[in-house]
């Protein structure tokens, strides 16, 4: 009898260390799920309310030089967008040996309103009305007008060639023709600042 009541001592110890092993087993993942909560927040991020100097660009190359010194920072600036080209004269770029000429108003110069693409040329103008800046080239076939700097610039042109040019977008949508002789005072609101391509048929 005496042995029967130590099996049972025995037993009972047992059974409650195991209940005693079995609640920290059960305690330990619910610290752990609590842990990351503990951890502090990220730092934000921090961020720049000043303005790029890619809004700037695009207002000194658009309008009319007031200086000559102001003609040489467009000039300057023409080049830094689109490398390569070469200064042929005080307000002009040249590229490909001639082949892209993109022209600037000198200051005081009166704006005509006519176009004045040279023969043999077509020309493209930054403005309606055949505003300066302008661009112009001569070659047949695709010529991509970003290779100058001239992407998204396109609001009236002029074609002194033989032959058509159509006008379309980065995505290569068709936006207008330019027929001989056939200035455009204003290319319209859907292709107005959205040629990217151009096409001579020759």
């Amino acid at each position: 009898m005496q042995l029967g009541k130590q099996v049972a001592r025995i037993a009972l110890s047992a059974g409650m260390a195991l209940i005693a092993a079995a609640a920290v087993a059960f305690a330990a993942p619910a610290t752990a799920a609590t842990a990351p909560s503990m951890a502090p927040a990220p730092a934000p991020v921090a961020t720049s309310s000043a303005s790029t100097s890619s809004t700037d660009l695009p207002s000194l190359l658009s309008r009319q030089a007031r200086s000559d010194a102001e003609l040489r920072e467009q000039i300057a600036l023409q080049l830094k967008i689109a490398p390569g080209g070469k200064q042929t004269s005080r307000n002009e770029v040249s590229y490909d040996n001639g082949k892209f000429v993109v022209t600037y108003a000198l200051p005081g110069q009166r704006a005509l309103g006519v176009p004045d693409c040279p023969s043999g040329w077509f020309c493209f103008y930054e403005h309606i009305n055949f505003g300066y800046p302008r661009g112009r080239l001569s070659d047949c076939g695709q010529q991509y007008l970003g290779d100058y700097g001239w992407n998204y610039r396109v609001s009236s042109v002029d074609n002194s060639t033989t032959s058509s040019v159509h006008y379309y977008d980065i995505s290569y949508l068709y936006l207008f023709t330019n027929y001989n002789p056939g200035p455009i005072a204003y290319v319209g609101n859907a292709a107005n600042d959205q040629a990217a391509f151009v096409f001579r048929i020759c």
